[in-house]
């Protein structure tokens, strides 16, 4: 029985693998513009031919254009309706670029370019848009969006093979709703094919690490990367109570040299307090200056105040602070806490593998750095 189960285990694993990487190699689908409700979009073909399939509930109709053919701009609204007719979806497939922008409020937004497959949908009174993309246009995509004002090539691959990475470890994240990932901070900022001044040094990154993922014990590991660490980077157990073999805290003298290595927040003592009474503590304001000269300027997963532990990220999402490095103190009626960089502080610094690659390490040596006993091998040789 015992090894029944550990043979059923087994072969849903590979199963679930097996999905993944014929997901990967098909290219994501990926919720555009999810950080948004939109109830107006448009959408125009550049040039080329494409195919238009409109699915109503009662038929299904297409229309193709050739390229000398006028393309027209589409505008969608929250009934999805084509020729007055209300839709379903409506898909727009093609081999050149699909450009579209949403309104965001009383404005549209700036126009995003994508390759491959945009299929529009109406959501409640909303829209929603999922583009099919090929992988390589992509990743490329997710690094010109991460960090694409960066011209170090180095800093690419590295950015590119973690993103890759992540994406394969992640594509089942919302299958249950008809795409793999969003486009968003919750999954990989994508905001298009690469259209900005980097797009050639992008794109030559992604395809000189073309398929290639960082592994541990053989199995694709979760590739976290963070703007910017403040000179330390930390551990995943410290902000999501997990435990990963392949992830390290490492003093990073790179990030200092980052636009985002620090910052600082000033709060009222009213507010500040205000906000620890909701979690049982009153302490009056000579007792925060004492405790916050008590606090070392190190990171930390918690906050041990009056025999009460508190979880510091908890704190950090509520004051919306850059990231949980901090060193608070008090001034008169105003606490000012100045703050060290970016993000949660898991995995590798983009500013910090950007300074690297600036001194001539490799994106091997720049992973390296940030994770610990990795292994380096392409999709297919999992």
């Amino acid at each position: 029985m015992k090894l029944n189960c550990i043979l059923l285990a087994l072969l849903l694993l590979l199963t679930v693998q097996g999905q993944s990487i014929k997901a990967y190699k098909s290219g994501p689908r990926v919720l555009t513009f999810a950080e948004q409700e939109y109830g107006r979009a448009q959408v125009k073909v550049k040039s080329g031919s494409y195919t238009l399939v409109a699915y109503t509930p009662d038929s299904v109709f297409s229309m193709e254009y050739g390229i000398d053919d006028v393309h027209p701009l589409y505008t969608f609204r929250g009934d999805l309706r084509l020729n007055r007719a209300a839709c379903d979806s409506i898909v727009i497939s093609t081999d050149d670029t699909i450009v579209m922008r949403v309104m965001h409020g009383k404005k549209w937004t700036r126009e995003r370019p994508y390759m491959g497959q945009l299929t529009i949908r109406p959501f409640l009174i909303y829209l929603e848009a999922i583009v099919k993309v090929p992988i390589s246009n992509y990743i490329a995509g997710v690094v010109e969006a991460e960090g694409g004002l960066s011209p170090e090539p180095a800093y690419h691959q590295a950015q590119a093979v973690l993103s890759r990475t992540w994406l394969l470890t992640n594509l089942s994240k919302h299958a249950k709703d008809g795409y793999h990932v969003k486009d968003d901070q919750s999954s990989q900022a994508f905001k298009g094919v690469p259209h900005g001044k980097n797009a050639s040094i992008i794109q030559s990154a992604v395809l000189a690490t073309r398929d290639s993922i960082a592994t541990y014990d053989n199995k694709p590991i979760i590739g976290f990367y963070h703007s910017n660490s403040g000179g330390m980077t930390t551990l995943p157990h410290v902000v999501w109570s997990k435990e990963l073999p392949y992830c390290r805290a490492v003093i990073d003298p790179f990030s200092k040299k980052g636009s985002r290595y620090e910052w600082q927040q000033r709060i009222l003592l009213s507010d500040w307090s205000a906000y620890w009474s909701t979690q049982g503590v009153f302490l009056e304001a000579e007792e925060w200056s004492t405790y916050f000269k008590s606090i070392n300027s190190t990171r930390s997963s918690h906050w041990q105040i009056n025999e009460q532990s508190f979880k510091l990220e908890t704190v950090r999402r509520h004051f919306k602070w850059k990231s949980g490095f901090v060193s608070p103190l008090l001034e008169g009626e105003t606490v000012v806490v100045n703050g060290y960089g970016f993000g949660h502080g898991v995995g590798m610094s983009q500013q910090g593998a950007m300074y690297m690659g600036s001194s001539g390490f490799t994106w091997k040596e720049i992973l390296d750095f940030y994770f610990k006993d990795l292994s380096f091998t392409v999709v297919d040789n999992l």
